[in-house]
């Protein structure tokens, strides 16, 4: 009698157990559709948000003491540069980071950022070769160093702080999808001779730009947004511009500074900047995406790719989201 019943238990059971997979799918996939919709719902009550919104400036403050409400409120939300005075002078690497530090400890590893200023390729090398071509003397090599990522050597982080100010949303995100889809919250070595310069430009997906002057002086140009139609793409050397060929260029209202060690200067979404070496220096930059920023990051994104564009929104919508992704292997 009693294995009658199990018998008619376990037939019960497993005719339930499809029945019970198929809820199971059913919720999820409800839920699913409930998250996507209220992602794209929410997209489209803040597409204002995706209009570029700055203000001018005829010269550029510096600050220090400055609370992360005051920076929201005075130059985050309203799109304004500014310089401060008083974060990067109190990291270790202000007195730990120099050129014979690197060679010395970081001299035998290769790396592919090094960027040929005279053909626009980057060529590999060790940072030691590297240093040892910024302390020679004349060549005719324009060679600059600008993406030597920080998460490949995270020794490195224990001598910097990334600041209050540099809040970041993608580091909600799961470190392997940031990884694996090129969202990672890059935090970058640049290196660079004196007269030497990163061309005039603005940052990619409209994010947020940031800058941070260990060793040497760098000088420095921003163009507003609304400057972009005299600035030729950035074919224009700001600090040269040939007018006979860039006649426009002679309409720009540019704001011009230098950026001394220990100072940080915050560039928002879509401001034109270019930057030469007034010393042989070291810097550490890196671009942030916030909410003053984020919907205009987002439809940047899309008009390159929407699936790739769509999902880092609601990836960033509902972080557990990524959890799940990556534990399934989805992505």
């Amino acid at each position: 009698m009693q294995t009658a019943n199990l018998t008619t238990t376990l037939h019960s059971l497993l005719f339930l157990f499809p029945i019970i997979i198929g809820l199971i799918v059913a919720i999820f996939t409800l839920i699913l559709i409930i998250l996507m919709s209220v992602y794209f719902l929410k997209r489209i009550l803040l597409k204002n948000k995706r209009e570029l919104i700055w203000t001018p400036i005829s010269s550029i403050e510096r600050r220090s003491n400055l609370s992360y409400d005051e920076f929201t409120k005075q130059y985050a939300s309203i799109g304004k540069p500014v310089i401060i005075t008083d974060v990067v002078k109190n990291w270790k690497a202000s007195e730990k980071w120099n050129f014979n530090f690197f060679k010395k400890k970081y001299g035998k590893i290769n790396t592919d950022g090094v960027r040929d200023r005279n053909n626009g390729t980057n060529i590999s090398m060790t940072i030691g070769d590297y240093i040892d071509y910024l302390e020679t003397g004349y060549t005719d090599k324009s060679l600059y160093l600008i993406d030597f990522p920080l998460f490949d050597h995270p020794d490195l982080y224990e001598d910097c702080e990334v600041p209050i100010y540099c809040n970041n949303l993608l580091e909600k995100l799961p470190e392997k999808l940031l990884s694996k889809y090129g969202f990672h919250q890059y935090i970058f070595l640049f290196m660079g001779r004196k007269e030497s310069s990163i061309g005039l430009h603005f940052d990619d997906f409209c994010t947020q730009a940031w800058l941070g002057v260990i060793y040497g002086r760098k000088r420095f140009i921003l163009i507003p947004p609304d400057q972009q139609k005299f600035v030729y793409y950035g074919k224009v050397d700001a600090f040269n511009p040939d007018l006979e060929k860039f006649p426009l260029y002679a309409n720009v209202k540019s704001v011009e500074f230098i950026l001394n060690p220990g100072e940080i200067i915050y560039i928002p979404s879509m401001w034109w900047h270019q930057a030469e070496n007034l010393d042989s220096t070291i810097a550490l930059g890196f671009n942030t995406v916030n909410e003053w920023n984020l919907e205009m990051v987002l439809h940047s994104a899309s008009k390159v790719n929407p699936i790739i564009g769509n999902l880092l929104g609601l990836l960033l919508e509902f972080p557990w989201l990524g959890k799940v992704v990556v534990a399934s292997r989805l992505l």
